[in-house]
């Protein structure tokens, strides 16, 4: 009973908004935290962090490089990364946009979700590295 009085207080957005940040979790944690780490941090030298990363605002960018990889160096929070990140083809739109979602929202400065429609435009506007 007071979970539905609970849910009865949430509007839309914000049920939206609270399932892709869980579905997005369970996503990165298995795609994206072995390199990129639980906490966001990276890997030393190795793999740059999402942690603080001003990379987090261009959330079209993000799901590029989710759906595409990416090659070349890279400079996060004033420090260069080279490694390349290899492409993650499998990973279908709304899996893109829940863990665009889940980074934004975790380690950026968005408090709700990355719509399907926003990462569906992104994808038909990017190119491979």
């Amino acid at each position: 009973m007071a979970l539905c009085v609970l849910a009865s207080c949430q509007n839309a957005e914000e049920l939206k908004s609270e399932q892709y940040f869980v579905e997005g979790y369970h996503l990165y944690t298995a795609n994206c935290s072995n390199c990129h780490q639980p906490d966001g941090k990276g890997m030393s030298n190795l793999y740059p962090p999402l942690a603080g990363s001003k990379k987090l605002a261009d959330r079209s960018g993000i799901a590029c490089i989710i759906r595409n990889g990416m090659k070349g160096t890279i400079l996060v929070n004033g420090k260069e990364f080279n490694r390349p990140m290899p492409a993650n083809a499998k990973l279908t739109e709304i899996e893109i946009a829940e863990i665009v979602s889940y980074v934004s929202m975790k380690w950026g400065k968005d408090s709700l979700y990355t719509p399907i429609t926003y990462v569906q435009n992104a994808l038909q506007n990017c190119k491979p590295d």
